[in-house]
C-alpha cells in the first residue's frame, strides 16, 4: 500500500504539470483554433479527472475505475496539445484528440465496479475505442487540417477531401451510435443496482446523461444543420458537463456515506427495539443493505461448519453463483457469514460496517442456531439409538433362538432319552455324553454372545487387557503402540473398547490392510483412542451404521468421534472421551 501512494503521489505530480501544459500552450498560441477552450478547459477538465481518480484509486486499488478516470484526464491535457504549432507536439495532441472520449464511455458503463458487464457493454466499448482509434486515424492520412484553422497534418499522404468528409461523416454516425448506446448500458446497471447503490449512482449517472444529450447535439451540428453560434454554445454545455462528472463521482460517494450512515442507524435502532417488536435480524440487515435475498449463515466451531437459522448444514455459495460472502469475526473468531447479491460486492464497507453493528446480535443468534443443530442431532441419535437399540434386541432373540435355545432343548431330549434307556448303561452313558456336549457347547455360545454384549475382561481386567484381547483375535495384525495404564469408569471404557473393536472390524473386512497400530492415553482429563492401518483409506462414518453407531455411542458420554485418511495411506479412526 505504501508503495501504491508513492506511485500515486507522482502520478499526482505529472498531472499537475499535464494540466499546466495546455494552459501555457493555449495562452501562447492564441490564434490557433479552440485555443480559448483548450486554455479554459483543459486544466479543469485534465485535472478534475485526474484528482478524483487517483482519490479512487487509492480508496480501491483493486477497482479499475480510478485508473480510467485518471486516464482520461491525462489524454485530455494530451489532446490540447493541437493548440500547439510545432510539428510533432501537434501530431501528439492530434492522435489523442478523441481518445478521450473512448475512455470516457468506458469509465461510464464500467462505473462503478471497474468491470464491464454483458456483452452489450463491452460492444459498446469496443465501438468507441475502434472509432477513436482505428477509424479516426484513418481519417488523419486524407484530413487537411489547416481548414480547421490548425497546424498542418503531419502524416496527411492523401489529397482527397472527399474521401475525408465521407469517413468523417461515418465517424460521426458511428458516435451517435455509440453514445446512445451508453445510456442502455447504464439503464441495465441502474436496474441490477441495488437501493444502497443507487446514492452512488444517480448523481454520476445523471450528469452522464445530459453529457450524452450534449455530445450528440455536437455531432448532429457537424452536418451543418446548426448556426456555429449554437454548435459553440453546445460545445461549451458539454465542456462543462464533462467538468462536472468527476464531481458528480464525489457527491455520489458523499451520499453513500450519509445513506450508509443512514443504513447502519436504521439497523442499530431496529435491534434496539423491544423484543415484541423488533423484527428478525435477517430481515433488519436485508433492509439496511437493498438486499431481500440475503441470508445468514452461523459458524459452529466444533462441528466445523455453518448452519443455517433452523441449525440445518449449510454450504456458502461459490464464485459464478451471483452471491457474496462476508465473514462477521468477533474476537478473532468468524461468527457468521452475510450471503447477499453480488451487485453489492462494490459496496464490502457498508456491509462490514452493517456486520460490525449487529455482531453481538449475531452472536446471540449463532448461539440460538447451535443449540437447535445440537436438538436436532440429538433428535437424530435418538431416533438411531431406538432403532439400534430394536436391532440389537432382534439380533439376540435370533442369536438365542437359532443357537443355545436349540441345543438346550436337544440337551433336554437327550436326557429324557437316556432316562428311558437306564436299563441299558452303555446307551444311556452315550445319550449323556451328547447332553454334555450340547450344555458345553450352549455355555460357549452363550458366553460369546454375552462377550459382545460386555466383555467380561474388561469387566475384570479393564481396558488394557481388553484391548490386548481384542488384538490377539484380529486377523490383520495389531500393534498396542500406548495404553492408559489404569482403569477408567465404565461407560468411559465400555466406549473405548467399542471403538477399538469396530474399527479393528473394519480394518479387517474393508481396508485391505497388512497392519494397523492401536493408541490409548489418558491427557488432560480426556482418554484419547486412535486406531491407524495402512490400507485403501476412504472411510466414511455416514455411509456405514457402525461408525455412525460409534459416533451416537460417543455423543452419550460427551465423546467425539472423528475419521480421516492417515499419514501416509490408510484410515485414522479418533476417539475423544471425557473421564474426568
Amino acid at each position: 500500500m505504501i508503495g501504491l501512494r508513492w506511485a500515486l503521489i507522482g502520478l499526482g505530480v505529472l498531472g499537475v504539470i499535464a494540466g499546466v501544459v495546455p494552459l501555457v500552450l493555449g495562452l501562447s498560441a492564441p490564434e490557433v483554433n479552440d485555443a480559448e477552450l483548450v486554455t479554459v478547459f483543459g486544466p479543469l477538465v485534465g485535472w478534475s479527472f485526474i484528482g478524483t481518480g487517483l482519490f479512487a484509486w487509492y480508496r480501491r486499488p483493486d477497482n479499475r475505475f480510478g485508473a480510467l478516470m485518471t486516464a482520461v484526464g491525462f489524454t485530455w491535457c494530451l489532446s490540447g496539445l493541437t493548440v500547439d504549432t510545432t510539428s510533432g507536439v501537434f501530431l501528439i495532441g492530434l492522435l489523442f484528440s478523441s481518445l478521450p472520449f473512448a475512455l470516457l464511455f468506458h469509465m461510464l458503463c464500467a462505473f462503478p465496479s471497474g468491470r464491464l458487464e454483458g456483452r452489450f457493454g463491452r460492444a459498446i466499448v469496443a465501438l468507441g475505442y475502434f472509432i477513436t482509434t482505428v477509424l479516426y486515424w484513418t481519417i488523419l492520412l486524407f484530413y487537411d487540417t489547416t481548414r480547421d484553422e490548425w497546424p498542418d497534418n503531419p502524416i496527411q499522404v492523401f489529397e482527397d477531401q472527399s474521401a475525408a468528409d465521407a469517413l468523417l461523416n461515418l465517424q460521426s454516425v458511428l458516435a451517435i451510435v455509440a453514445i446512445l448506446g451508453v445510456p442502455v448500458v447504464l439503464w441495465r446497471q441502474w436496474k441490477r443496482a441495488s437501493p444502497a447503490q443507487h446514492a452512488v449512482l444517480a448523481p454520476v449517472y445523471g450528469i452522464a446523461a445530459v453529457l450524452m444529450v450534449m455530445l450528440v447535439a455536437s455531432l448532429v451540428a457537424d452536418f451543418g444543420v446548426m448556426s456555429n453560434d449554437l454548435e459553440s454554445a453546445i460545445d461549451i454545455a458539454g465542456l462543462i458537463c464533462l467538468v462536472l462528472v468527476p464531481f458528480a463521482f464525489l457527491a455520489g460517494l458523499a451520499r453513500n456515506r450519509l445513506s450508509s450512515a443512514g443504513a447502519i442507524g436504521e439497523l442499530v435502532a431496529s435491534l434496539s427495539e423491544r423484543e415484541g417488536r423488533r423484527r428478525s435480524l435477517r430481515d433488519a440487515l436485508a433492509d439496511a443493505l437493498g438486499d431481500p435475498g440475503l441470508t445468514l449463515a452461523y459458524w459452529l466451531p466444533d462441528r466445523e461448519h455453518y448452519v443455517n437459522a433452523e441449525g440445518e448444514q449449510m454450504d456458502l455459495p461459490g464464485p459464478g453463483t451471483g452471491r457474496v460472502t462476508t465473514i462477521v469475526e468477533h474476537a478473532g473468531e468468524p461468527v457468521a457469514a452475510i450471503v447477499y447479491a453480488a451487485s453489492l460486492a462494490d459496496e464490502r464497507e457498508l456491509v462490514d460496517a452493517v456486520g460490525a453493528a449487529a455482531t453481538l446480535t449475531l452472536e446471540n443468534e449463532r448461539l440460538d442456531a447451535e443449540l437447535r443443530a445440537k436438538v436436532a442431532e440429538l433428535r437424530d441419535q435418538r431416533s438411531r439409538s431406538l432403532g439400534a437399540a430394536l436391532n440389537e434386541r432382534r439380533r439376540l432373540e435370533r442369536n438365542l433362538h437359532d443357537g443355545a435355545q436349540q441345543r438346550l432343548v436337544s440337551m433336554a431330549l437327550n436326557l429324557r432319552l437316556a432316562r428311558a434307556r437306564l436299563d441299558d448303561p452303555d446307551k444311556a452313558a452315550e445319550l449323556l455324553e451328547s447332553a454334555a456336549g450340547e450344555l458345553d457347547a450352549a455355555i460357549a455360545e452363550l458366553r460369546e454372545l454375552a462377550r459382545g454384549i460386555h466383555p467380561a475382561v474388561l469387566s475384570d481386567r479393564g481396558l488394557d487387557a481388553a484391548l490386548e484381547a481384542l488384538a490377539l483375535r484380529s486377523p490383520v495384525p495389531v500393534e498396542l503402540e500406548e495404553r492408559v495404564g489404569e482403569r477408567l469408569p465404565e461407560p468411559v471404557e465400555l466406549a473405548a473398547y467399542f471403538v477399538v473393536a469396530e474399527a479393528l472390524t473394519n480394518v479387517a473386512k474393508y481396508a485391505s490392510a497388512s497392519r494397523a497400530t492401536v493408541r490409548a492415553v489418558r491427557d488432560n482429563g480426556h482418554v484419547i483412542v486412535e486406531v491407524a492401518d495402512d490400507g485403501v483409506g476412504g472411510a466414511d462414518p455416514s455411509k456405514g451404521s457402525g461408525l455412525r453407531g460409534l459416533a451416537d455411542r460417543l455423543c452419550a458420554v460427551d465423546g467425539r468421534l472423528e475419521v480421516e485418511d492417515a499419514r501416509g495411506g490408510g484410515t485414522l479412526v479418533r476417539a475423544d472421551i471425557p473421564c474426568g
